[in-house]
């Protein structure tokens, strides 16, 4: 599951006078992290949250190359018991450039999109159609939703292509909004198969991916905190060390 994160690091200006007009003091740039464990390594706590085992996570500090990133990520699932794996799953939203490093690096893997950012394009296409977070919003996209958790993906974009019809007449913001959704849903064709996910007990979301966004965020983007990127790059190296079990070989 790879993902990303937007870090702050001192910009240009940090530390300028005052009087400097519009002074760029933060820049913001995407910290690329990843997490690979086996579908085994799964249990839930007592209470029913989910909770792995044991993971290998992957994290690179800002303006890595998407080929280094990958080479990481590839060693990584190695580690993680790539060559002994039956059958191979990344779950993701992310960028074009994420996409084409996973068929390149992992070619025969079963790649899935995040069912939440899926589901995230049919509620903004159900609000600017009814109306922020109204009633008519829900009874439009609930049944939606439920049709891609339950194989009728095709539906799905079925409905969105006839609200362009000349029939339903859509002003030209929703018309823009429905034919970026379509082109969306069509671009992720095969990677929307989210009730065979299920039935073959793989994950539908990537919300591992994310939590470790949240976890490196708590110690790296804290309040007031504002990164050099040597000490960003020191420190994020640590966390990675420590979280995937490798810390004890800082004192080798």
């Amino acid at each position: 599951m790879p993902d990303g994160w937007m870090a702050r690091e001192r910009g240009p200006d940090w530390g300028a006078e005052a009087e400097l007009e519009k002074p760029q003091r933060i820049a913001r740039h995407e910290i690329k992290s990843a997490v690979i464990y086996r579908l085994e390594q799964r249990a839930e706590t007592a209470g029913g949250r989910g909770l792995l085992i044991e993971k290998h996570v992957v994290a690179t500090p800002p303006e890595t190359l998407p080929v280094d990133f990958g080479a990481l990520l590839l060693d990584a699932a190695r580690r993680g018991g790539l060559g002994r794996a039956r059958k191979v799953y990344v779950v993701m939203a992310g960028a074009v450039w994420l996409w084409d490093m996973v068929a390149d690096r992992l070619p025969n893997a079963c790649q899935t999109l995040d069912f939440h950012h899926a589901r995230d394009h049919l509620w903004a296409v159900a609000h600017l159609l009814h109306g922020e977070d109204t009633s008519a919003a829900r009874a439009w996209v609930q049944p939606l939703l439920q049709s891609l958790r339950n194989g009728g993906e095709a539906r799905v974009v079925q409905r969105l292509e006839q609200l362009l019809e000349p029939a339903a007449a859509p002003v030209p913001a929703q018309r823009a909004a429905l034919e970026r959704a379509i082109h969306y849903f069509h671009n992720h064709r095969d990677h929307r198969h989210y009730q065979a996910k299920a039935a073959a007990g793989a994950p539908r979301g990537s919300g591992v991916a994310e939590s470790l966004g949240k976890q490196l965020q708590q110690r790296l983007r804290g309040c007031g905190q504002a990164w050099g990127r040597p000490g960003l790059t020191h420190l994020l190296r640590l966390c990675v060390l420590v979280k995937n079990r490798d810390d004890p070989h800082l004192w080798n």
